[in-house]
C-alpha cells in the first residue's frame, strides 16, 4: 500500500524512555501548536489482545486525519505507552503529562487503568478522553477534565439482561418465570458493574438466578465453575469476560460437555476474532451485548457511512487482512471525534478550550461508524448518545441483530445446538 508521509506515532514501552516509530509513519514537525496526544493502553499482558485492537483504531483515525490535512494545519502526533495493568497507570500518565508534555490523554480500554490514569489527568488539569472503559464509578467522581465516549457498565449489563428477556427467551420457548440464569463475570470494576446491572434487571423481572459468581481474569483454571454449572444446569449464561479467561472458560466448558440453551456475552472476549479462532464453529450462535462495526451502514449518516467504508477497506489493507473488532471501532470513533471535531473547534491545545469544545459537541445518533452520536452529559460527562448493540456469531462472523436500524441479520440457532453441531448457524 502507498503510505502518507503525514502519519506519525511514537510508542514508549514500559516505564523506560525508549521510543520507536511505527514503520508506516514518520515524525511530524514539532513546530507550532501541534496536536500531541498521549495514549495509555494495555499492549502486553492479559489484556494485550484488546488493547492492541484499540491501538489499531487510534492509529487508523490518526492516519485518516493526517492524510486529510491534519489538525491546526499540521500532522497530529500520538505518544503511546504500554500500561499492562492499573499498577503502571499512575506513573505512565504522570510521565506523559510532565515529561512528554502531551496536551490530551486518551485510553484505556480497561476500567482499572482508566480509573487511576484519569485521576492523574484531573490533578494536572489535562483533558482525558476514555474510549472503552465502562465502569460506572469512573465518571461518578465529579471530574471536570474526564470525558467518556462509551456507555457505562450498568447500561451494558442491564441491556444484556433486557435483551435476554425480550429477544432470547421467546426463541428458546421460556419465560422469565421458568428460566434458570447464571451470572458469571470477572471481578474488576468492569465485570462487577456489568454483573450488577444484569442482576438488577433480572431480579426485577422475577428471574431465577441460580448462580452469581465473580473470579479474577488472571486465573488459569475455571473448571470448578464449569463443573458447578454442569450440576446446576442453567438455561442461559450471562457472562462478562476478557479474552484469555473467556477462551479458557469456553474450552473447559466444551471439554466438560456443558450444555445451555443460550449464551450472552458482554463485550471483552465475546466479540473479537481471537474468541472465534479459539472455538471454531462452536462460536456460532453465541450472542453478545456490546458495540459493533458489523452493522448496516444504511442506518448511518452519509458522511459516517463513507467513513465506515473507508475504515473497513483501509483496516484490511494496513493490518494484513485482519478484520477489525468492536474495540478497534470504538478506538477509531474516539480518536476520530477528538481529532476531527473537538480539537479543531478548540483551536489549540489549551485544556479549557478543549473542554469547552467537548461540552459543546452535538452529533446525532448515526453520525459515527459504530452508530452512536456524541453529546456529553453536563454532570457526568458521559456520552449520552452511546448505546449497546446486540450481535451473534454466524458462520464465524459477528453480525449485529439489534437494534433493527443497524441489524444485518436475524437471531438464529436458538435453542443453542450442542458442541460440534453449530456449523450451520
Amino acid at each position: 500500500m502507498t503510505l502518507s508521509r503525514r502519519q506519525f506515532t511514537k510508542t514508549a514501552l514500559g516505564a523506560g524512555a525508549l521510543t520507536m516509530a511505527s514503520p508506516w509513519v514518520r515524525r511530524a514537525s514539532a513546530a507550532g501548536d501541534a496536536a500531541r496526544l498521549g495514549v495509555l493502553l494495555p499492549l502486553s499482558g492479559p489484556l494485550a489482545s484488546l488493547g492492541n485492537d484499540v491501538r489499531r483504531g487510534f492509529e487508523l483515525a490518526l492516519q485518516f486525519v493526517n492524510e486529510d490535512g491534519g489538525v491546526f494545519g499540521q500532522d497530529a502526533e500520538l505518544v503511546t505507552v504500554d500500561v499492562p495493568s492499573s499498577t503502571e497507570a499512575t506513573s505512565q500518565a504522570t510521565r506523559l503529562i510532565t515529561s512528554e508534555r502531551v496536551g490530551v490523554v486518551m485510553g484505556s480500554y480497561a476500567s482499572s487503568i482508566s480509573f487511576a490514569a484519569s485521576q492523574v489527568a484531573e490533578r494536572n488539569k489535562v483533558v482525558y478522553f476514555e474510549q472503552g472503559a465502562v465502569a460506572d464509578d469512573i465518571t461518578s467522581r465529579g471530574f471536570k477534565h474526564l470525558f467518556r465516549f462509551i456507555y457505562p457498565a450498568s447500561e451494558l449489563g442491564g441491556g444484556a439482561a433486557k435483551f435476554t428477556l425480550d429477544s432470547v427467551l421467546p426463541r428458546i420457548g421460556m419465560s422469565a418465570g421458568d428460566v434458570k440464569v447464571a451470572l458469571l463475570y470477572e471481578d474488576s470494576f468492569y465485570g462487577t458493574a456489568v454483573g450488577e446491572g444484569a442482576r438488577k434487571v433480572l431480579t426485577e423481572a422475577g428471574v431465577n438466578i441460580v448462580d452469581d459468581t465473580s473470579y479474577s481474569y488472571k486465573t488459569t483454571d475455571l473448571s470448578p465453575m464449569v463443573q458447578r454449572y454442569v450440576q446446576l444446569q442453567p438455561d442461559v449464561l450471562l457472562v462478562c469476560q476478557y479474552t484469555p479467561d473467556g477462551i479458557l472458560f469456553w474450552r473447559q466448558a466444551r471439554e466438560a460437555g456443558l450444555e445451555v440453551k443460550a449464551i450472552v456475552g458482554n463485550g471483552g472476549a465475546h466479540n473479537v476474532g481471537d474468541f472465534a479462532d479459539a472455538l471454531g464453529d462452536d462460536v456460532n450462535g453465541v450472542l453478545n451485548a456490546g458495540t459493533s462495526v458489523y452493522i448496516d451502514k444504511a442506518g448511518l449518516s452519509s458522511e459516517a457511512a463513507e467513513t465506515f467504508t473507508r475504515f473497513h477497506g483501509e483496516h484490511a489493507a494496513r493490518f494484513e487482512g485482519r478484520q477489525p473488532s468492536a474495540h478497534t471501532g470504538m478506538g477509531f470513533n474516539a480518536m476520530w471525534t477528538v481529532l476531527r471535531d473537538i480539537l479543531p473547534e478548540a483551536g489549540g491545545m489549551s485544556s479549557e478550550a478543549i473542554r469547552e469544545a467537548a461540552m459543546a459537541l452535538d452529533k446525532p445518533i448515526g453520525s459515527s461508524i459504530v452508530g452512536w452520536g456524541t453529546k456529553f452529559d453536563p454532570e457526568t460527562q458521559n456520552n449520552t448518545r452511546a448505546f449497546p448493540t446486540y450481535d451473534q456469531w454466524q458462520s464465524r462472523q459477528i453480525h449485529t441483530v439489534s437494534p433493527s436500524d443497524l441489524a444485518i441479520a436475524d437471531i438464529k440457532g436458538m435453542p443453542l445446538p450442542g458442541w460440534g453441531e453449530r456449523g450451520d448457524i
